[in-house]
């Protein structure tokens, strides 16, 4: 994208030198590991921001040669569909160019190509430098890199358990303690040269928790919990921005940066003033600075960061800090729900509110960090990573397969680049287990047209990679790329090569929908036996398995 003129021919800047020129690869804007292992591609981001056309490269890219006929056709294909994904893709990432925009205009930086993470780096990097009256120069090439760590001189002495009998056992990928002190305990022999090599189990008060080298997580299987909120309270307590807090709390920061604790506070206290006093695109780039500029490029070696120890510092004890927490709330009679990363979800009779405040209370001494609360009345939950969680004020948290392509205030909750298939099983699973509203009752023809549902809500899409072809009703078809719904009306859909064939959708005829036409729903010959099946057995699976007794 060229910023900075009107003149059609500015693309011939060689020949405009008067002219100034922003280049903004906005593909950029996702990491190059997500990119890669979500093969993101700007077909599949049309398809998810509901671009009408669904349309490949008509040639192959190989072909050395085209006739002029063929020129003009991949003329149009790129000018109607490739520049038309991108005309959305750049209304649906404008505040994140305007972010760019400011840290150019704050920090001097050519910004426009650059993910959350770098930008995040680059302003705590030059934020140091400013601090500390060094040019980045002085920094760049420093690095502390990972020997071996002695777990027990990383481990904070304020962490303790009450202590108990220790057992362990020696499972395949991991180690099982029977409490939270025999986790300790063991954490302290523990000699590591790599930060993957944490991987323990705790089960204490019936509770599995998994502690690893990235973070803290409850175990969880197909539950629903809504207990009776007249007799117990549902509270949800977390840390906002809990590693790179700790970091400063305990001056967990790269040793060849022995200052960077003061700058990471200075920034959080400026992000609390900003918020404070309206600024919030200064707040929101101190955020970048603070959550993605930090924490994570501990474990990177291209930056002066790079200091692996001290990011297991950070998790270890981290995730003791917060089993610490829950064992006092066992010992009050408080019952853990959910443990996962920075914050601990429980669930107690009304006259242990008391005993719940003192715990937090001395928790937040202990640590001189601040604990978040929010009340629920109802969690459904698949695991730990996929769950929705309904606060008492109307407000619904939701996770995974749970997720919505927007939310009641018009936000993205789905990323783009992530999957979005047949987006009204989690809208319709909502509808269920929020409101009570069977899925029959919204999937009937009379009633379709008025549901707020589009077409795209039951399209799903599938690429194959050039070793293959796609085959549907019983034609190859030109495209790898394609989207689809289930249909009264299709046919099987397959993925094949000479020896090979395999059905994209296993037992159910799908129409192809690369082309969007705007009619009513009632319109399109849509199965909807197969989405309800889908809806209900998911529904099934999450109400098969019983509620905690406690309720």
């Amino acid at each position: 994208m060229i910023l900075g003129t009107d003149d059609r021919l500015a693309y011939k800047y060689h020949n405009y030198r008067h002219f100034k020129f922003e280049v903004i690869d906005i593909f950029l804007y996702w990491s190059k590991l997500i990119r890669i292992s979500k093969r993101i591609s700007l077909k599949s981001v049309g398809i998810q921001m509901g671009y009408p056309v669904v349309q490949d490269l008509p040639y192959s890219p190989y072909i050395k040669e085209l006739s002029k006929e063929q020129i003009a056709e991949i003329h149009h294909y790129c000018s109607v569909h490739d520049l038309g994904i991108l005309e959305m893709l750049i209304k649906e990432k404008e505040d994140e160019i305007s972010q760019r925009q400011d840290a150019k205009n704050k920090y001097g930086f050519s910004c426009y190509s650059w993910d959350g993470v770098k930008l995040g780096l680059n302003i705590l990097t030059s934020t140091y430098c400013q601090e500390t009256n060094q040019s980045f120069q002085n920094i760049k090439d420093l690095r502390t890199p990972l020997t071996s760590i002695y777990l027990k001189d990383i481990i904070l002495g304020l962490v303790e358990f009450e202590k108990t009998p220790i057992e362990y056992s020696y499972k395949k990928d991991y180690i099982l303690c029977n409490s939270f002190y025999a986790l300790l305990e063991h954490l302290k022999s523990r000699t590591v040269t790599s930060t993957n090599e944490i991987s323990y189990s705790v089960i204490q008060d019936g509770v599995k928790y998994d502690v690893k080298s990235g973070g803290l997580h409850s175990f969880h299987t197909n539950e629903i919990i809504e207990p009776d909120l007249t007799k117990y309270n549902y509270i949800d307590v977390d840390v906002s921005s809990y590693y790179p807090t700790a970091g400063v709390e305990f001056k967990f920061v790269p040793r060849q940066l022995p200052n960077l604790d003061k700058v990471l506070d200075k920034l959080r206290k400026e992000r609390i003033l900003d918020k404070k006093e309206g600024r919030m695109k200064d707040a929101e780039l101190k955020k970048l600075a603070l959550n993605g500029g930090f924490y994570g490029n501990l474990n990177q070696e291209h930056t002066p960061l790079y200091d692996p120890q001290q990011m297991l510092s950070i998790t270890i004890n981290g995730q003791l800090l917060l089993l610490m927490l829950c064992e006092e709330f066992i010992k009050a009679g408080i019952k853990i729900d959910m443990v996962n990363t920075d914050g601990v979800t429980v669930i107690f009779e009304k006259h242990l509110e008391s005993e719940f405040k003192s715990v937090c209370k001395w928790w937040e001494n202990l640590t001189n960090m601040e604990l978040e609360e929010v009340s629920y009345k109802k969690v459904v939950r698949a695991n730990i990573n996929n769950y929705m969680a309904i606060s008492t004020d109307g407000k619904i948290k939701r996770k995974g397969i749970f997720r919505k392509d927007f939310n009641e205030k018009g936000k993205r909750e789905i990323p783009l680049g992530d999957s979005s298939n047949f987006l009204v099983i989690p809208k319709l699973l909502e509808q269920y287990f929020v409101y009570g509203i069977h899925p029959e009752e919204i999937l009937r023809k009379d009633r379709i047209d008025n549901s707020g549902l589009h077409i795209f809500d039951f399209c799903s899409s599938a690429k194959i990679d050039r070793s293959y072809h796609v085959e549907w009703n019983g034609e190859i078809q030109k495209q790898r790329l394609n989207r689809f719904y289930v249909s009264n009306k299709g046919a099987y859909l397959y993925k094949c090569r000479e020896s090979s064939k395999s059905h994209m959708l296993k037992g159910v005829g799908v129409m192809l929908y690369n082309k969007h036409e705007e009619k009513l729903l009632s319109q399109y010959p849509i199965r909807y036996e197969y989405y309800i099946k889908e809806i209900n057995d998911k529904i099934s699976e999450l109400e098969g398995h019983h509620q905690l007794s406690l309720f």
